[in-house]
């Protein structure tokens, strides 16, 4: 584990042109701190100024591809300009190895992996290069405005999603959700430690599942028999805990209080609306939120551009993400909060 006093972390966004990535950021670091302060350094980079963890919202995020302590940034990366970081205050480093990316469409630099590892081995000389498993990553991203510098706890990147695919899940609906996906909207409902999240419409339990992994637990509810058994047998799959599925119709839910709700409306030819139509599903579930989720806590909807969700007093849209899927379909974000 890395040892450090500082207190700004750097994240690297995917790449991939969309609000989501800088929207599951900022709600992760709304989750874990009250006060720390986002700043937008470019597109793919952003820095947090406050006290977080950085390995916590690394081990958590979807859309967050790299995140660590920040070290600092230079303009150049001469091997002059490296020796002039002061690595923020790093206490101890135990073993490491340097790596550089690079986002921006200007040329790397010959050497410059080698030449960071020197200067951290000059650093900090009791440190042990380790190239096949080291303890802490020292990334350089090469950006179109710097070079900027950060360290990383080699556990907090190693995520897998493939593992937890549809397809590799025992009982498969075509209106799955990816785990990435799942994961996402997990995040945006602001649930940490001992909170409960509430996914209405819970199909083959794939919020469920991402919730369960990060140890949140959840309650699914869905009004097909068939989709709670196989959302069952789903998490029991990956050994998961902390998870609980009723049948039971959304508009009338047996739950009194949950601290965040993630779902995906059904909608579309796979996905069964019992006969309910789409607007209504999404007026219901709206007007529950005020009546089961607390004041300041979050709710994420799923649901086809065409559905507009209704306005509520006490329910404020706090952020809105626009997935473009084909020509008669974009499917929308929106993340609500009780006020």
């Amino acid at each position: 584990m890395l040892n450090c006093s500082n207190k700004s972390s750097l994240f690297v966004l995917s790449g991939e042109n969309s609000t989501i990535p800088l929207g599951e950021l900022k709600a992760l670091v709304e989750t874990y701190s009250t006060d720390s302060k986002i700043i937008n350094i470019n597109r793919r980079i952003s820095l947090v100024d406050g006290k977080i963890n950085p390995e916590e919202i690394l081990k958590r995020s979807a859309y967050v591809k790299l995140g660590g302590l920040y070290l600092g940034s230079i303009n150049n990366p001469t091997e002059d300009n490296l020796r002039k970081i002061e690595f923020n205050g790093i206490e101890r480093i135990n073993s490491f190895a340097a790596r550089v990316y690079n986002i921006s469409n200007l040329k790397n630099k010959l050497n410059l992996e080698a030449e960071l590892g020197h200067i951290v081995k000059e650093k900090f000389p009791t440190a042990k290069v380790s190239l096949k498993a080291p303890e802490t990553l020292i990334i350089g991203i090469i950006s179109e405005d710097g070079f900027h510098i950060c360290g990383v706890d080699s556990d907090s990147i190693r995520r897998s999603w493939r593992e937890r695919r549809p397809r590799a899940r025992p009982f498969f609906h075509p209106s799955a959700l990816y785990s990435k996906f799942a994961r996402l909207l997990v995040n945006l409902s602001h649930v940490r430690g001992e909170d409960i999240l509430l996914d209405p419409f819970c199909g083959t339990g794939s919020i469920l599942i991402e919730s369960a992994y990060i140890g949140i637990r959840s309650i699914g509810i869905d009004i097909s028999r068939k989709m709670c058994e196989g959302s069952i047998s789903n998490y029991k799959h990956f050994n998961l805990s902390k998870v609980d599925i009723i049948m039971a119709t959304a508009d009338s839910l047996p739950v009194a209080k949950v601290d965040g709700i993630a779902t995906d409306i059904p909608y579309g030819r796979v996905s069964s609306t019992h006969k309910q139509k789409v607007n209504s599903i999404a007026e219901n579930i709206v007007n529950t939120i005020a009546t089961i989720l607390p004041k300041g806590k979050f709710a994420c909807i799923v649901h086809p551009e065409v559905i507009t969700l209704p306005k509520i007093n006490a329910i404020e849209k706090v952020q809105e993400h626009k997935i473009y899927i084909h020509r008669s379909l974009t499917r929308v974000i929106t993340l609500l909060k009780h006020v």
